[in-house]
């Protein structure tokens, strides 16, 4: 049994799904937790409020388990939320990585992977994968053309300007990557969301996807992110303080615009300004 319900009022999800289904209290709750509640196309995490002429999707299929939380899936995409620490794919070595959790779960399915972008180590969030070579090409070919938006939560040491745009050529020497005169042009956004005690929250968005971009910038811009042992400063969060909360993307095929959110983790948003 599959059913839409179109969202008429804003409330807490589990108080409008017993309101307007059949369901019991205790049902709801089963059925999110078991990844069959999704909300304009994207898998509910409790606590989650609904909104207006948002529309609510109920399966009774059972989602796998899986060491990853996804964020969509169908049979051309699977957008997943990586964990900070994790590779995303292999560098060489035989540790495990993002890939190979998502290749061993769409194996089992009788399904290919194929990774179109990448996250840092590092840093958290959102992650694509397309199921058939063809639509990987697809993106991959034309990636900056098609990628609408990417952007990111992130906590620096400050003090900071309200806003700014940091572009510069981007370099690697032994894996640090470093501005110089030659090199890939990259490009990155900020906006601060509340500054204190000389740390800040900001908004990051990026027109170009180079390695460690985010992490360079923000150095050189002498307001490094908290947590990053490799470009920051010394101090005690236990992570990176990055997190990739938003994509964007247009699908050509579908002549359809493709939109990606995952929750800031707590450990970040609960950080003391």
């Amino acid at each position: 049994m599959k059913r839409v319900i179109k969202v008429e009022k804003e409330m807490d999800i589990i108080d409008y799904l017993e309101e307007k289904t059949d369901y019991s209290r205790k049902k709801v709750k089963s059925l999110i937790s078991h990844g069959q509640v999704f909300v304009n196309q994207q898998q509910v995490k409790l606590p989650y409020h609904v909104t207006v002429n948002d529309s609510i999707f109920v399966t009774n299929e059972k989602r796998e388990a899986t060491p990853f939380t996804i964020l969509y899936e169908d049979s051309l995409f699977l957008v997943v939320d990586k964990k900070s620490g994790l590779l995303t794919v292999s560098n060489g070595g035989n540790e495990d990585t993002l890939y190979r959790q998502v290749y061993e779960y769409l194996h089992r399915k009788g399904e290919k992977v194929f990774i179109v972008h990448r996250l840092d180590k590092e840093t958290s969030g959102i992650v694509l994968f397309a199921k058939k070579e063809e639509v990987k090409n697809i993106l991959q070919d034309s990636w900056n053309e098609f990628v609408k938006e990417r952007k990111y939560f992130a906590i620096v040491h400050g003090p900071i300007q309200p806003s700014g745009t940091i572009i510069s050529h981007l370099q690697e020497k032994n894996t640090f990557v470093y501005s110089a005169k030659k090199g890939k042009k990259a490009i990155t956004h900020y906006q601060v969301i509340k500054s204190h005690n000389n740390y800040a929250s900001i908004d990051i968005s990026i027109e170009t996807g180079r390695k460690n971009q985010i992490r360079v910038h923000m150095k050189e811009n002498g307001t490094p992110i908290l947590g990053d042992k490799k470009y920051g400063i010394k101090d005690s969060f236990p992570r990176l303080a990055l997190h990739a909360y938003f994509l964007s993307f247009y699908y050509p095929p579908h002549q359809k615009i493709y939109e990606f959110v995952s929750p800031i983790p707590k450990m970040i948003k609960a950080f003391p300004f």
